[in-house]
């Protein structure tokens, strides 16, 4: 068996020492918090996650869930503010700000924005998720991406004016993708056989990165494979009601096989600090609660609950209603226009591609001195052109 969550920190119920947790959760991916929430607000949020999860199965509402891996036994609810939902995050945020902050984690120099905010249920025959980093790596990301570097028949530039290009590039890549880190509180102890989280300490570098990209173009890894090829063993988060564990989006983890014939229910949080916005991630939240959570948010009042707890024991259990999401207005990306509505193109430092922007724009993104990114004006650097080079050339003659 693995090793448990021995992360050599003393188990306290004391609000954490934020330099010492993040300079741990700095050097080794990962930090083990014990008794973040109270029984009681365990024992109310369990309650509403597995009513609402069941309610919302049952009615079809796949608005409510996020794209989970290993979907079989196994969701991932969007959470909405109601009372047990407020309680949590509160007492959550009062223990996990101060590192979220912390200089070599986020900082707080810029906004810490709340990414993700849902419950993940693990019922009983959900099989082990393949192992897994939520984001890519900067790098990684630029090697394994669908990235066009301009070359000297197209741009005209000696050998090492291109050089100098992809230096700069996998430098901005590798050190202004935002970080995200993400928490995992357990509603109840979790026995070993009741499909505990994995986590590979250590694992949040390129060299695993590049491990599990080249392990990938064959088969996926599960624990004991993963073991092996990081030269790690995992570690099983079998956590007592209240603790949880924080991990860097980077580093492998998995949600394991629940052979047992008990629920497993867990509260999620990610939040993101500055930067290029990573691929990868779920982000599992409401459309109408995104962007609109960040650090300096805590202690959020109880006023602030919009919705109703759902309740196991009544007759109809109060689901959120339906977000509208405009189309282009998500937290995704934006859907590319049709070329006639392109006012002017400026084109991607990071994967070469051309994007439409505002005549008013175009002047100041094509002479920003770190060089215009997708992200920018709410496109993915992932995104297809849609046009080709020649198309928009024309469309502006």
């Amino acid at each position: 068996m693995a090793a448990g969550y021995d992360n050599e920190l003393p188990a306290t119920a004391a609000k954490p020492e934020a330099n010492e947790h993040g300079e741990y959760l700095a050097k080794h991916g990962y930090l083990v918090l014990k008794n973040v929430l109270g029984e009681a607000e365990c024992d109310a949020l369990r309650s509403h996650v597995q009513a609402a999860t069941d309610e919302g199965r049952r009615l079809g509402r796949s608005d409510l869930f996020g794209n989970i891996q290993e979907t079989q036994n196994r969701s991932d609810l969007k959470l909405d503010l109601c009372v047990p939902v407020i309680e949590a995050l509160n007492q959550l945020a009062d223990q996990c700000v101060p590192i979220w902050t912390h200089p070599q984690v986020m900082g707080s120099d810029h906004p810490v924005k709340v990414v993700e905010l849902a419950a993940i249920t693990s019922d009983p025959g959900a099989v082990c998720q393949p192992v897994h980093a939520d984001t890519m790596h900067g790098v990684t990301r630029f090697l394994q991406g669908e990235v066009e570097m301009p070359t000297n028949d197209d741009a005209g530039e000696s050998d090492e004016d291109a050089a100098e290009d992809l230096t700069h590039v996998i430098r901005s890549i590798a050190s202004d993708t935002a970080l995200i880190y993400t928490c995992i509180c357990v509603l109840q102890d979790v026995e070993p056989d009741m499909g505990p989280t994995h986590v590979w300490p250590d694992t949040n570098t390129v060299e695993h990165h590049a491990t599990l990209w080249s392990s990938a173009t064959s088969e996926k890894l599960y624990p004991a494979e993963a073991d092996k090829a990081f030269g790690i063993v995992h570690k099983d988060m079998t956590l007592k009601k209240g603790d949880l564990v924080m991990y860097d989006s980077r580093t492998m983890h998995c949600g394991g096989a629940n052979s047992s014939t008990k629920r497993r229910s867990t509260f999620v949080v990610s939040v993101m600090g500055p930067g290029i916005r990573p691929d990868g991630t779920t982000w599992t939240m409401l459309p109408s609660l995104r962007k609109r959570l960040v650090a300096t948010s805590f202690p959020l009042p109880l006023s602030r609950a919009r919705s109703g707890v759902a309740d196991p024991s009544a007759d109809n259990i109060e689901l959120p209603p339906v977000d509208i999401v405009v189309a282009g207005k998500d937290d995704t990306h934006r859907a590319i226009p049709p070329l006639k509505d392109w006012e002017a193109a400026v084109q991607c430092t990071f994967c070469r591609r051309w994007r439409p922007c505002s005549a008013v724009d175009a002047p100041k993104f094509t002479g920003a001195e770190n060089g215009f990114s997708c992200t920018l004006i709410g496109f993915s650097c992932l995104q297809e052109q849609m046009y080709t080079s020649d198309e928009i050339n024309e469309s502006f003659e």
